[in-house]
This record gives structure tokens, sequence and C-alpha cells, in this order.
């Protein structure tokens, strides 16, 4: 079982001074069947007071307010988390059940957040032409068919840093067949709420055991197969160690879950840069 040390540094320069700074941010992580959180805290520079409360998502969620002038605005999470695989479920229904149980009423109603179209992961004209060259078989259940869908994405996409911004929409994705791992993660979402399957987008970290240093930011997904619950899907990496996810936070789509959101007044933000490291550790006292 993977201890990890977590630091996820922004910074914000701006061109001139700000003030009357207010944020909220998501950049702790999000404990789970498969991560323990042992510790977790935000600095803020310049220093102020900092609360917690969680989103509708169940999400933590850390607001502050800087009132003095400022030339930067430097936000800093430090986490000790523990990370196991997840474990294989048996299947508890025959995969033509798993498809009608989708259909249900109940069910839709209860997940109906999920399948509903959001504003970066909606499923339109783009989106059914690619869902019709990807032709996935049905026959196997859904849990498999989204095992496929998660291969078939991550071919029919082209990782490419430049062809997509932070608010291209799934549509667009779709049409250009290039993006990264946000694109890949709402292009995949999209194409599962078109079938019916809710699907959710997670926020997180990315990094690969046994390799100290520079992690990264990541986005991935969680669909939901009736009877067995969410299950984490990566488009940009299939069939890769869940071990090397950890969760921040989950939404409809990215507009739900940016790791940093606010306002202020005063000079335009002429720079940002985000630094993220992760550390394997030993078994040892709790804490940053």
């Amino acid at each position: 079982m993977p201890r990890l040390r977590i630091r996820h540094r922004t910074e914000l320069r701006y061109s001139g001074t700000a003030t009357e700074s207010v944020n909220e941010v998501r950049m702790l992580p999000r404990p789970g069947p498969r991560v323990e959180v042992e510790a977790a805290e935000v600095a803020v520079e310049p220093a102020t007071s900092v609360h917690r409360h969680s989103d509708s998502f169940g999400n933590a969620v850390t607001w502050f307010q800087v009132i003095e002038p400022h030339d930067a605005l430097v936000v800093e999470a430090e986490a000790v988390v523990a990370v196991r695989r997840s474990l294989p479920q048996a299947r508890r229904t025959a995969p033509e059940d798993q498809w009608r149980a989708l259909g249900d009423p109940r069910y839709r109603d209860d997940m109906a957040e999920f399948l509903a179209a959001s504003a970066y992961a909606a499923a339109d004209s783009e989106v059914a032409l690619l869902a019709e060259s990807l032709a996935l078989p049905e026959s196997d259940g859904v849990d498999r068919w989204l095992v496929d869908l998660s291969h078939a994405v991550c071919d029919a996409i082209t990782y490419d840093t430049g062809a997509t911004a932070v608010h291209t929409p799934a549509s667009e994705v779709a049409r250009l067949r290039r993006g990264v791992c946000q694109d890949l993660a709402h292009v995949t979402i999209a194409l599962c709420r078109q079938r019916g399957v809710p699907a959710r987008y997670v926020s997180g970290w990315l990094h690969y055991l046994g390799a100290n240093g520079p992690g990264e930011s990541h986005a991935w997904i969680e669909a939901h197969v009736p009877e067995d619950g969410w299950v984490e899907l990566d488009p940009t990496h299939p069939g890769r160690s869940d071990l090397d996810h950890v969760p921040v936070a989950v939404g409809r789509d990215y507009s739900d879950v940016p790791p940093i959101r606010g306002s202020y007044l005063g000079a335009p933000a002429s720079n940002m840069t985000v630094w993220v490291d992760i550390r394997e550790e030993p078994a040892g006292p709790k804490g940053p």
C-alpha cells in the first residue's frame, strides 16, 4: 500500500497590484475506497485565514480572502495519502441485465446529474459521429464496454497540447480528434452519457510509482455500472495502474472542479505556474 507525500503549488503573478482577492480551491485529495487521506492542508501567500467546506459532490473546498495589496498569489497544498489497488469485483448481473438496468426510471432519476449534458461534456452530432466510428460491441455488458471505450478514445484522439484550450467542449474535441487529458475525459463522458451510462469527471494527480519527483495534474473519469457502482477509467492511459492516480475532486465536467477559481480587483494576471511533486514515503508519523 504505497504512501505518498504530495505538494501542489500554484503561483499567479499580476501585471500590477491586486486587492480584494476571493478564491476557492480544490487541491486536496479525495478519500475513497482505495485512497486514505492521512493529512492535508492548504497554505496561502500572502498569509490569510483559510476555511474549508464540502461542495455538493463531496469534494473538499478551501476558501480564502486576501485584502492586502499584492502582486502575486501563491497557493500550496500538501498532503499525505496511502493508495491501494481497486479490488476486482465479480460481475453481479448478466451483460444484458446491466444494459437493461440503465433504463430503469428510478436509476435514471438517481443518476440524472451525470446523465444530462453539461458545459463541456454534451453529446451532439460530432460526438454521435465519433460514437458511430468506434462501433463498440455491447454483448459483454456495460463494464466491458467501458474498458473498450477508454481504449478506443485513446486510439481515436491524438494527444496534442496545442490543439485545445481549457474551455474546449467535447464536441470540438470530437471534431478535431486531438486534445489533452481533460479533452479525452470530456469526450469519454459525453460518449457514456449518449449511451445512457452515467459518467463524471475526475481531477487529480498522476505519477509513476518508484519515480519520485515531478508529478502532474491529470483528468480521468468515473462511470457508473448498475449493481457495481463507480468505476475509474483513464482514456489517456487506458490500462494504467490505478495506484498511479490520486483523485482530488469529481463533478459533471471540468467546470465543476477547477483547482482554483476566484475574483479580484486590480491589474490583470500576467502569468500562472503550476508545480506538482509526489514522493513515496515509508510508513511513519502522519502529517505534512
